[in-house]
C-alpha cells in the first residue's frame, strides 16, 4: 500500500476538543488519534477511535468517518442521527444497527480496495472522475459493484457516564470480513433537537401572526367599504323614501338579499385564500425541517458542499470542522 494513504490533510491536524457550532448550540469535534497512538492517523482494521461527548436529553449524536479503500464511501448513523437518551435514560451499548455505508456520489466507484482513484492508489486527493452527485446508502446504487453493510467494517459502542457524558468508541473490524481497510479520523457532531422543535414553532408562530394581521386589515377594509356603501344607500333610502315608499321596500329587500349573497360569497373567498396561506406555510415549515434533519447530508438529495466531500474522499475532516465552528491545531511532530 503506497503512502499516499498518508497524504490525507487531516493527518496534519490535531483537534483541540469540542467546540460550540451554529444557531442550535451543536457541539462538534474530530477524532483524529486512534486509541493507544500516539499521534493523528488512519484506525487499521483491529484500530479504534475513541472519544469523549455530553449531551442532554433529546440530543442526537452523527459522524462521519471514510472507507480509506473506497471512492468516497463513508460511514454514519442516517440523517437524523442516533438519539442518546432513550425514555429518559442515556444509552449505554452496541448502537452499530443504527450506523450505515453511505455513498458520497461525488466520484464513481470502483472496486472496493482495487480502484486507482481511491486514496491508497491516487496521485492526488480530489482527481476520480465525478459521480452522480447524490447522497445514497450503497446498497441502494445498483452500479452491479459489491458493497459491505456497516456492521462488517465497524462496530459502533455508547457508554453512558455521569452528567450527561458519553464514552463514543469506533472499532475497524473489517479485517474480519470481506473489505479489510483503514477508516479515517472521525468527525462528529451532538445536535439538540429541542432547539430545532423550537425555532420551527417560532416560525409557525410568526406565520400564524402574519395571517392574523393579514385578515384583520382584510376585514377591516372590507368593514370600511360595507359602512360607505350603508351610508350610500341609506341616503338614497332617504330620498327614495319620500317618492314611493313601496318601491323603497322593495328595493330594500331586494338589496338585503344581494348584500346576504355578496357577504357569504366573501366570507366563501376569505376560507379558501385562509386555506391556500395555511397550505403555502405547511410547505415552507416542511421544507425547512427536511432542511434541518440532515446536519451533514440529506438521503437522496445533492452533497450539502460543507466539507463531507473532502472527508469521503480523501479522509480529511478539517472543512467540516470549520464549518461548525471546530479549532484545528497543527501537530509540531508531523
Amino acid at each position: 500500500m503506497r503512502r499516499t494513504i498518508l497524504v490525507f490533510a487531516l493527518l496534519l491536524l490535531m483537534c483541540s476538543g469540542a467546540a460550540l457550532a451554529d444557531h442550535h448550540e451543536a457541539n462538534a469535534g474530530v477524532a483524529a488519534v486512534p486509541a493507544g497512538a500516539d499521534g493523528a492517523g488512519v484506525a487499521l482494521p483491529g484500530g479504534a477511535y475513541e472519544f469523549v461527548i455530553h449531551a442532554h436529553e433529546g440530543d442526537t449524536l452523527t459522524f462521519a468517518t471514510m472507507l480509506a479503500q473506497s471512492n468516497d464511501g463513508f460511514l454514519a448513523p442516517n440523517e437524523y442521527g442516533i438519539a442518546l437518551y432513550d425514555m429518559g435514560a442515556p444509552v449505554s451499548g452496541d448502537v452499530t444497527d443504527q450506523v450505515y455505508y453511505w455513498d458520497l456520489g461525488t466520484e464513481r466507484n470502483e472496486p472496493i480496495g482495487e480502484g486507482m482513484y481511491q486514496a491508497p492508489r491516487q496521485a492526488a486527493p480530489n482527481t476520480g472522475p465525478a459521480g452522480d452527485g447524490m447522497v445514497r446508502l450503497a446498497s441502494e446504487l445498483g452500479d452491479r459493484l459489491s458493497y459491505p453493510t456497516a456492521d462488517e467494517l465497524v462496530v459502533v459502542t455508547l457508554t453512558a457516564g455521569d452528567m450527561g457524558e458519553f464514552t463514543v468508541r469506533i472499532d475497524n473490524v473489517s479485517d474480519m470480513g470481506m473489505y479489510p481497510s483503514p477508516i479515517t479520523p472521525v468527525f462528529w457532531i451532538v445536535e439538540s433537537h429541542d432547539d430545532m422543535m423550537m425555532d420551527d414553532d417560532m416560525m409557525m408562530d410568526d406565520e400564524m401572526a402574519k395571517d392574523d394581521d393579514m385578515m384583520d386589515d382584510d376585514e377591516m377594509a372590507k368593514d370600511d367599504d360595507m359602512m360607505d356603501d350603508d351610508e350610500m344607500a341609506k341616503d338614497d333610502d332617504m330620498m327614495d323614501d319620500e317618492m314611493a315608499k313601496d318601491d323603497d321596500m322593495m328595493d330594500d329587500d331586494e338589496m338585503a338579499e344581494d348584500d346576504d349573497m355578496m357577504m357569504d360569497d366573501e366570507m366563501a373567498k376569505d376560507d379558501d385564500m385562509m386555506d391556500d396561506e395555511m397550505a403555502k406555510d405547511d410547505d415552507m415549515m416542511m421544507d425547512d425541517m427536511m432542511m434541518k434533519q440532515g446536519i451533514l447530508f440529506t438521503s437522496g438529495q445533492p452533497d450539502y458542499g460543507h466539507g463531507l466531500e473532502a472527508l469521503a474522499e480523501d479522509g480529511d475532516p478539517s472543512a467540516l470542522a470549520a464549518h461548525h465552528g471546530v479549532m484545528m491545531e497543527m501537530d509540531d511532530d508531523m
